[in-house]
């Protein structure tokens, strides 16, 4: 198979400490509130100076989730932070790279180096390398973004949880929230609802729910799930009118009790959609954690309602 290897650097010039930068990008926990396809991550290995790390994004162009693993070898010292893919999906065969940090009169210049090895006769080699291309320099806009907004981003975010104790077995109660396209069957106002699937555990989910008003919506989410332990997910459309992000997670865990079952979202408000209600942002926050936390309640009420239905 003939090869070839490319390189390519990127690199912008951000408002903002070194220091700070290099945290945002070595925390991968971070990444979820950064960029708006990741649904998930996880770290698999972790040390002070190495790990190795996984991350779930939506795909646009294959309306699909896939993911991507690196092993990274850290120095905050030196502000470069060294990565290499584990998993390249075709036409690359390899990738590593860099990120670097250098700080210099309160600015931060942020390179991404990326060295990629292709199959030179497959017809989608240019595509994949201009894809990534691509891709540096969208990571590099948000990041900028995200780093110069931060406070104010902070500070449209609010987050909340509802829990609930189903005694009901683990295996059927996870269920009862991964077949999603079954849930028209089970929540009265799920009208439709199809689950696409392409690779185990990750999905695409489209939905039709009737709001209180008896207006008809249409939601797209993106879930990853972990069977018996979590389904991590991200609104990818129909977010509601005062949110910019939307996603979320739900945990189950078994107890002497039963399943506790957990969900917990995070949303990033728009300021201009809580100015039109009259209200403040704390006013908005609390109306979004008190009416939307109990739908989440709710939801969880209907799946045990539904379970212990079907077993008496």
């Amino acid at each position: 198979m003939p090869t070839v290897t490319r390189d390519s650097t990127q690199s912008i010039t951000v408002k903002a400490s070194a220091e700070f930068m290099y945290d945002l990008v070595a925390d991968v926990s971070q990444l979820r509130r950064v960029f708006t396809p990741v649904i998930h991550t996880a770290y698999l290995e972790r040390s002070d100076s190495a790990d190795r790390v996984e991350r779930w994004s939506w795909e646009r162009q294959l309306d699909a989730v896939r993911t991507w693993r690196a092993r990274r070898t850290l120095d905050r010292h030196a502000g470069r932070i060294a990565f290499e893919h584990e998993n390249p999906g075709a036409p690359l065969l390899a990738v590593t790279g860099e990120w670097s940090f250098k700080q210099s009169q309160g600015e931060t210049v942020v390179e991404l180096r990326h060295e990629f090895t292709v199959d030179s006769d497959d017809p989608a080699a240019e595509q994949a390398a201009a894809m990534l291309d691509r891709g540096a320099g969208m990571q590099l806009g948000r990041l900028k973004d995200f780093a110069e907004n931060h406070e104010e981003i902070s500070s449209l975010e609010v987050s909340y949880e509802a829990f609930l104790v189903i005694d009901e077995p683990i295996e059927d109660v996870y269920n009862y929230f991964y077949e999603a396209d079954r849930w028209p069957e089970r929540i009265p106002h799920c009208l439709t609802a199809t689950r696409h699937e392409d690779v185990p555990l990750q999905q695409v989910v489209v939905m039709d729910v009737q709001v209180p008003s008896g207006a008809v919506h249409t939601t797209k989410q993106a879930r990853v799930c972990f069977p018996n332990e979590k389904i991590m997910w991200r609104q990818l459309e129909g977010l509601p009118p005062l949110d910019d992000m939307l996603y979320g997670y739900m945990t189950f865990e078994q107890t002497a009790d039963g399943v506790l079952v957990t969900t917990g979202q995070t949303e990033l408000l728009k300021p201009n959609g809580v100015a039109k209600r009259g209200w403040t942002m704390e006013e908005a926050k609390h109306h979004v954690a008190e009416v939307r936390g109990g739908r989440n309640l709710a939801a969880l009420k209907s799946a045990q309602e539904y379970l212990q239905r079907r077993r008496g």
